[in-house]
């Protein structure tokens, strides 16, 4: 008897509720199908429910668009008994999924480094509809494509019983065939042992899979055991190297003693007392028939003895300490003599505070020679910035001009004026101006409004410079040369100041009263 129903998924009173889909199917599987005992899907308790998740909705073209779950759809205000009742199969064990781990050996050849491969995969079980997938963990410079193992899909069994693998054929510590491969079980999440524990067939303990070549050598880091005393060595002979007080560097940071010493010529040796340093620098001098040679003793610690020990064994006492350097008896640094003749005033008031000791003033003072320039400074021609502009007439290299960082940092306001051409040319007379005057570099920068079908072009008038005032000596700019009603002259242009911001009239009356 002809149906009225329309054909379609869904309208058909025959067909099985519980059809996951209704894709065509090719002959050749169907004559496979055909030879599969299909049974149903059998249900399992389960050790407790999943929770409804709402999909996120972020991504989407529609903002509309709701993705949605079959828990989304439970009926409420309703008996779970009867509830679970009327359930098909696929929504009850909908994200139940049971998760082992195991490990297949693969054959290498032509290879010297090993004779075959443990690969550790990953297998999830689908109760929902009794399919399984086969991901395995990527791993570094392994040379094996990794990821996706095998997709998710049914699988039969290889006992030719023309049945599907079922979760009471996952057994740890015993073989599963899938396609051919003979894969080891060896450890499960904990959803997975509450459930076989629930079915009454728990599984045994898990336990750690045997190591290939590849794994013992390649993948093993080796972390090399850290020579402490060789690298606090290298680092102080290179200069550098941690403190040995942390608080000594903190309390004389940049106090250094200075001594006037003679062994052949004059020096001058500096103690630093941050890290217990020294250095002994030549005094040049002109016409003295020397070549100028800046350091005769480069900054390091000084030993009492020209014998050291070996590299990493010298200790903190075996160095020269302030205490060790005084007047009228000579120093000796790497069998050389050095006779003291004097000290600074900060050298002889540390003494005196640290050790009572009157140490005498006096001593050679370097030489300072004044430098002597015939550099003519042209004017400034009106591009760029005066002080960068400076910079090529004073060093062949130029360096930019150092900033106030603190008065840049505290003084991050503008102040804004309205202005106009004081003039008599017609076409310039009407032309209004914004006059912004920025405290944190003292520069300026003219802006012209928008003045619709003046023939004129809006935007930037002046650069953001600093600017000379004519008026003034050609001094810099500076507040007090911007008050209202007042003509100020900037880069030749006359400007009338008409008027300032709410804020600006509050500066003013905060900053000059």
């Amino acid at each position: 008897m002809a149906s009225a129903f329309p054909k379609l998924p869904g309208f058909v009173p025959t067909q099985e509720i519980d059809k996951p889909n209704f894709r065509k199917v090719s002959s050749t599987k169907q004559e496979q199908n055909r030879e599969v005992n299909h049974l149903p899907n059998k249900e399992y308790a389960v050790p407790r429910k999943q929770p409804i998740q709402i999909p996120p909705q972020t991504g989407m073209f529609n903002p509309d668009y709701m993705s949605t779950t079959h828990a989304m759809h439970l009926p409420k205000n309703v008996n779970n008994d009867s509830e679970e009742l009327y359930q098909p199969s696929w929504v009850k064990m909908d994200r139940h999924v049971l998760r082992f781990s195991g490990y297949f050996k693969e054959a290498v050849v032509e290879s010297a480094l090993e004779n075959y491969r443990i690969r550790k995969i990953t297998i999830c079980y689908y109760l929902e509809d009794h399919s399984l997938s086969i991901t395995e963990p990527k791993q570094e410079n392994s040379g094996v494509p990794q990821g996706a193992f095998l997709k998710r899909q049914k699988v039969l069994r290889a006992d030719d019983s023309k049945t599907f693998i079922l979760p009471e054929d996952f057994r740890i510590n015993q073989d599963i065939i899938i396609f051919g491969k003979t894969i080891r079980l060896y450890d499960c999440d904990q959803y997975t042992r509450e459930f076989y524990e629930l079915q009454g067939i728990p599984q045994e303990a898990s336990f750690v899979p045997q190591s290939d070549s590849f794994e013992t050598k390649t993948m093993t880091k080796f972390i090399p055991q850290k020579d402490t005393v060789m690298k606090d060595y290298l680092e102080h002979k290179l200069g550098g190297g941690r403190v040995t007080s942390q608080k000594q560097f903190l309390e004389n940071d940049r106090k250094v003693l200075k001594f006037y010493v003679f062994s052949d010529i004059e020096y001058i040796l500096h103690y630093y007392l941050a890290d217990d340093t020294i250095e002994i620098k030549e005094i040049n001098s002109a016409n003295s028939g020397r070549v100028p040679f800046p350091m005769m003793l480069r900054r390091q610690k000084l030993p009492r003895k020209f014998s050291l020990n070996q590299p990493g064994q010298t200790y903190a006492e075996d160095f020269i300490r302030p205490q060790d350097i005084q007047f009228g008896q000579p120093l000796i640094i790497y069998n050389r003599k050095f006779f003291i003749n004097g000290c600074d005033q900060f050298t002889r008031y540390y003494y005196f505070e640290k050790f009572n000791v009157d140490f005498p003033l006096g001593g050679q003072e370097e030489q300072v020679q004044q430098e002597r320039s015939n550099i003519i400074i042209p004017p400034h021609n009106g591009i760029g910035d005066e002080q960068d502009s400076l910079g090529y007439i004073y060093r062949l290299q130029p360096i930019p001009p150092k900033k106030d960082f603190f008065k840049w940092v505290d003084n991050q306001v503008n102040l804004r004026f309205l202005a106009m051409f004081n003039t008599t040319k017609p076409e310039d007379k009407d032309r209004v101006f914004v006059i912004t005057f920025f405290l944190n570099d003292d520069s300026l920068l003219v802006y012209e409004p928008t003045v619709r079908n003046s023939g004129i072009p809006d935007g930037k008038f002046l650069e953001k410079r600093k600017y000379k005032n004519v008026n003034n000596n050609n001094e810099f700019f500076t507040p007090n040369d911007l008050i209202v009603g007042n003509e100020v002259v900037i880069n030749g242009w006359k400007f009338q100041l008409l008027d300032c911001d709410e804020f600006t009239k509050k500066w003013y009356a905060q900053n000059f009263k």
